[in-house]
């Protein structure tokens, strides 16, 4: 399992989080992968709706690289515009967002506008697009980060997309993140910080908070995933069959 590329590895983690019938509002990139591989597997059924005002497209060429990528809209059942769909989500009837980011913390604030300090930044970013709105009004939010010590900060250089918060109820937000997805683990927000829930298959304890800046505890309820079926794996063979080659 672990021969395979890590954008395979972590869409086969990240979709297991998406349910078939869902409304599923979908960043680009990792999540696009992970929920197209979900609606190719156990989630038929399952509406994506990206940012541009495409709904439910299938690309099935190599991964859009924006939103506006005119292989964004393969496919796709209907194009609105970006008012269209986010008037959906501040109506509360999107059921997941999907994002990642540059940087996540304990919290699963994401930080996806700078490195360093925002006035004067080692690194200037895209900055949120999207995303804010996705954290804020989503019903529930799956975060995607690929194992990498760099990005797992115990605070984030700034915050983008806002996660845990007491303030959250008072400004009327959704709940925000339930689960950070790696390539080598799940990790839950139940107890109001990432905390381990499961290992992927391949990956131990250790490799699932290997040079994470906080200390990582495990859930109750911790499991290791043995290994991926059948079905997904077929699916994501056809899925990134331009990575098999």
């Amino acid at each position: 399992m672990n021969d395979l590329p890590v954008v395979i590895r972590l869409a086969l983690a990240a979709a297991r989080e998406l349910v078939d019938g869902e409304v599923c509002f979908v960043g680009i990139g990792n999540p696009s992968d992970a929920a197209l591989l979900a609606k190719h597997s156990h989630a038929p059924e399952m509406t994506l709706i990206y940012e541009s005002g495409v709904v439910d497209s299938d690309p099935t060429s190599k991964p859009p690289l924006s939103t506006g990528s005119p292989s964004v809209a393969q496919g796709a059942k209907m194009i609105a515009d970006g008012l269209a769909v986010f008037s959906e989500l501040q109506a509360g009837r999107i059921d997941v967002g999907l994002l990642s980011a540059a940087q996540v913390d304990p919290r699963g604030n994401l930080n996806s506008t700078v490195i360093g300090s925002y006035h004067s930044p080692k690194i200037r970013m895209v900055g949120s697009g999207g995303a804010h709105d996705i954290a804020c009004l989503a019903n529930r939010l799956v975060i995607l980060m690929p194992h990498d010590p760099r990005r797992f900060l115990e605070k984030v250089d700034f915050i983008t997309s806002p996660g845990l918060s007491d303030r959250r109820s008072g400004l009327k937000l959704s709940p925000g993140p339930v689960s950070l997805i790696t390539e080598r683990a799940r990790f839950s927000f139940e107890s109001g910080t990432a905390a381990l829930s499961a290992t992927m298959p391949g990956y131990g304890e250790e490799d699932a908070v290997e040079g994470l800046s906080w200390k990582v505890k495990k859930t109750p309820d911790f499991k290791s995933i043995e290994k991926f079926g059948n079905k997904e794996l077929v699916a994501a063979r056809s899925r990134f069959k331009h990575l098999y080659n």
